[in-house]
């Protein structure tokens, strides 16, 4: 038996393409899998008003076999969905051995413009096409909570507020659970250095993800810099001390940014006079990869000496406010 974590939703937009989707899982639950799912009670999650499969977070035991027919079974199901995707992890002693990401893949033309519209998301030069697709699919299913969290990216780069928390509040009016969308919603919020409401926002980002995502470390890092710019040494460590715990694997962009949050542990730490913890994060930033920061080996080694100085009853050096704005300002 293995500890599996499941979460996520499908969309199937209108009650005839819902009611296929519930027949085929039926069925086939029975005659295919003679009940042997993770989801046997069907009712507990299909809803025959909203047309949607929903599975909030489930976290049990389970056999390989069971895990096996539920994928198959919701890859399936997702076939026929227009919007959505179900996440799966089966975890063996704190370590994801499988893990899948169920989404639909059909030809159906909202499906598609979606898998284009999300290739090209983050190419600027792209935007035109990105936004003509986006205001396609919204034509066809004005609810669709990940093209309206695009948009909201899209106003949120332009800096254009009014736009951007329209687009992110109507897709989270679509999917509370839509934790990008609330991630790029407190990442905006950091932006415009509203750091009280970023927080609020990136807790529930934070919550509602899992911690074998990357997305789940992104918003942890953020909120620590929120609590960082606040000065609220106590709750920044905290988010910043699981970090520094975490190992992520190169090509994963908290890797890259691992460097400059122990800059920031470290800084942290000294100021809650914690100075062994804070050269110990010193010392691991010296050594890990920069990609994201703009941090120099020089200045964290002049961090460093300021912590030993403290460590040795000197008074160390207050770092300038204008040092402190360069080991902070590209982390978010």
């Amino acid at each position: 038996m293995y500890k599996v974590i499941i979460q996520g939703r499908l969309d199937f937009g209108t009650e005839n393409t819902y009611s296929k989707a519930l027949k085929l899982y039926i069925q086939r639950k029975e005659v295919y899998y003679k009940n042997e799912v993770i989801f046997p009670r069907h009712e507990e999650h299909f809803n025959d008003e909203k047309f949607q499969f929903l599975i909030k977070r489930y976290v049990q035991l389970s056999s390989d076999k069971y895990w096996m027919n539920t994928v198959h079974l919701l890859a399936n199901l997702a076939q026929y969905a227009i919007s959505g995707e179900i996440k799966m992890w089966m975890m063996n002693e704190g370590k994801a051995i499988k893990s899948e990401v169920l989404a639909p893949d059909s030809e159906k033309s909202i499906v598609a413009a979606y898998k284009k519209a999300l290739k090209i998301l983050d190419d600027s030069t792209k935007k035109p096409q990105l936004m003509k697709l986006l205001d396609t699919i919204l034509e066809k299913y004005p609810t669709h909570p990940q093209a309206l969290a695009m948009k909201g990216r899209v106003y949120a780069r332009e800096k254009d507020a009014k736009k951007a928390f329209k687009f992110f509040d109507l897709a989270l009016t679509a999917d509370e659970d839509n934790y990008r969308a609330l991630l790029w919603k407190g990442k905006f919020l950091m932006q415009l250095e509203r750091y009280e409401d970023a927080l609020k926002i990136l807790k529930t980002s934070v919550e509602k993800s899992v911690a074998q995502e990357p997305i789940h470390w992104v918003g942890r890092r953020l909120k620590g810099l929120c609590n960082y710019k606040l000065e609220r040494w106590e709750d920044c460590a905290f988010e910043w001390r699981l970090i520094a715990k975490k190992e992520f694997p190169k090509g994963d962009s908290n890797y890259y940014w691992k460097r400059a949050v122990m800059v920031g542990l470290g800084k942290a730490s000294m100021q809650l006079g914690r100075k062994g913890e804070a050269i110990l994060a010193f010392d691991q930033a010296l050594h890990l990869d920069s990609l994201f920061d703009n941090i120099s080996q020089e200045l964290i080694e002049e961090y460093r000496e300021q912590a030993l100085g403290k460590a040795g009853g000197k008074k160390p050096k207050v770092p300038s406010k204008a040092s402190v704005k360069k080991v902070t300002s590209r982390m978010s």
